[in-house]
C-alpha cells in the first residue's frame, strides 16, 4: 500500500508541476517538485530505498521535458548520490527548527546542482550528437533564477512533511477502505 500511495503521490505531483504551476508562476519561476521530492526521499528513505522512486519521478520528468529521454533521470540520481553522502542533515532531525533550515538549504543547493548538471548534460548531447536542439535550461542569473531557486525549497517542506507520513499510514489516499 505504500507503494501505490508513493506511486500516486509522484503522479500528483507530475500533474501539479506541468499543468497547475504553470498557471501561477511566470516560465522561468516554476518550482521543481521533482528536486524537491528527490531531497524528501533521500532524507526519509536513503538512498537504496528511494533510488527506484527517482528513477520514475526523473522518466515523469524528462516525458514532461523537452530533453531527451535519461537527462532528467541522470540528474536527479545525482543528486540523491549526492544528498546520501551529506549524512549530516539527518543528524538535526531532533531538532525542528535547525532541521528545516537544513531542508530548506539542501533543497536550495540541489535545484542549484540540479541547473547546473542539466546544463552540462545539454552540452555533452550537443557535442556528441550536433543533430540535437540547442537547449537552454540554466538561465542566466537575475530575479527570475533566483525565485525559482527559493520557490523549489520551500516547496521542499510540504513535500517532506506529506511524504514522511508514507512509513507511518499505509490509508492516505484509500481513506474508505479497512485495513
Amino acid at each position: 500500500m505504500k507503494k501505490l500511495n508513493l506511486f500516486l503521490f509522484i503522479l500528483i505531483l507530475f500533474i501539479f508541476q506541468y499543468s497547475v504551476l504553470g498557471v501561477f508562476f511566470h516560465i522561468g519561476r516554476i518550482p521543481n517538485l521533482f528536486v524537491a521530492l528527490v531531497v524528501s526521499l533521500a532524507i526519509i528513505f536513503g538512498f537504496e530505498k528511494s533510488l527506484g522512486w527517482t528513477i520514475f519521478a526523473g522518466f515523469l520528468l524528462d516525458v514532461g521535458s523537452t530533453w531527451l529521454v535519461g537527462s532528467g533521470i541522470l540528474t536527479l540520481v545525482v543528486i540523491l548520490w549526492l544528498i546520501d553522502k551529506m549524512k549530516a542533515i539527518t543528524e538535526f532531525r531532533s531538532k525542528r527548527y535547525l532541521f528545516a533550515v537544513l531542508l530548506f538549504l539542501t533543497a536550495g543547493v540541489s535545484g542549484i546542482a540540479f541547473d547546473i548538471l542539466i546544463e552540462i548534460i545539454f552540452r555533452i548531447e550537443k557535442l556528441f550528437s550536433p543533430d540535437v536542439a540547442s537547449l537552454r535550461h540554466f538561465s542566466v542569473i537575475g530575479k527570475a533564477y533566483v525565485l525559482k531557486t527559493a520557490y523549489t525549497a520551500f516547496s521542499v517542506i510540504p513535500v517532506y512533511f506529506f511524504a514522511r507520513k508514507f512509513p507511518k499510514r499505509s490509508g492516505i489516499f484509500l481513506a474508505g477502505k479497512k485495513r
